[in-house]
């Protein structure tokens, strides 16, 4: 009987190791298991959501969007990539006041996307998730914070057009980054698709207006810093057939001089160059 139990003990040890094992994310290049409650350990191409959070360092109420995007990104992980976009009178330079705001965050690609979209005169905190196109307005949707949610949720219940694989190198010697962007169809598609490759530094601690508080050190998440090919990139082909394969590089500086290396992130778009809704977003991280 003891040697009956030890032996049950020892079964029982295996199986639970490789459980354990076999439960492990599989490192695939273009999907990850899902984070809402799927059970997929696959190399199964997902789709991912980009949530863009307009935002500014004197906008008194964008601390609340930057909450709540913090709150859906503890919800869905990997899966939703955010990208704080400071643009317009908000995210200006304010040396005058007291105290001060001397930073200046806004990018070309910033104010490209916020002009663009018809944002940049809004009252921020303003959003976009995945640029959803709003075929009756026949222009994006722009969305305030509290709408984000179930937004988010609703493009993540849809399957994945494509899927992006991103591979970079930085050069310490002259701060020049490359990154290598493979798409990969999983279905047809027949409109334009253009790949756009920004990149993103995460966790800069400046002063942020908070409604009548002043925080000096806040940290700002995921903020927009650059591009890699332009705004809005370069097309990668019309008429894309399911399987069909198309790999980009691109090289750029790293700026501006004080950006931190080891918290920039490249982001990848690929969106439909008709409607300019995301079909597939990923990021990695610069130097892992």
């Amino acid at each position: 009987m003891k040697n009956i139990f030890s032996k049950l003990v020892l079964a029982t040890g295996i199986a639970l190791m490789l459980g354990s094992i076999g439960c492990d994310k599989v490192e695939g290049p273009y999907g990850v298991k899902s984070s809402t409650g799927g059970t997929d350990t696959t190399d199964t191409i997902v789709r991912k959501v980009l949530l863009e959070d307009f935002t500014g360092h004197t906008c008194q109420a964008c601390p609340a969007s930057h909450a709540e995007a913090q709150r859906l990104k503890d919800i869905y992980g990997d899966r939703l990539i955010i990208m704080g976009v400071h643009a317009g009178f908000f995210a200006k330079p304010q040396p005058s006041y007291n105290p001060p705001f001397p930073a200046d965050f806004r990018t070309q690609v910033a104010t490209d996307i916020a002009t663009d979209f018809n944002v940049i005169n809004l009252p921020f905190p303003k959003g976009m998730v995945n640029r959803l196109y709003d075929t009756g307005t026949g222009v994006q949707k722009i969305l305030e914070y509290a709408d984000w949610e179930v937004n988010v949720d609703t493009m993540l219940q849809r399957g994945a057009d494509a899927g992006l694989k991103i591979s970079n190198s930085f050069s310490t010697s002259d701060s020049m980054m490359t990154s290598t962007v493979n798409v990969t169809m999983v279905n047809n598609y027949s409109n334009q698709l253009n790949l756009a490759v920004y990149f993103v530094e995460d966790s800069i601690v400046s002063p942020q207006k908070d409604g009548t508080n002043n925080i000096m050190n806040y940290v700002h998440r995921h903020m927009l810093r650059g591009t890699f090919n332009g705004t809005y990139g370069e097309s990668v082909g019309t008429g894309l057939t399911t399987g069909q394969e198309v790999t980009k590089t691109y090289s750029t500086k790293l700026t501006p001089t004080d950006a931190v290396v080891n918290q920039v992130y490249v982001y990848a778009l690929l969106f439909d160059n008709v409607t300019k809704q995301i079909v597939q977003v990923e990021e990695k991280k610069l130097i892992p």
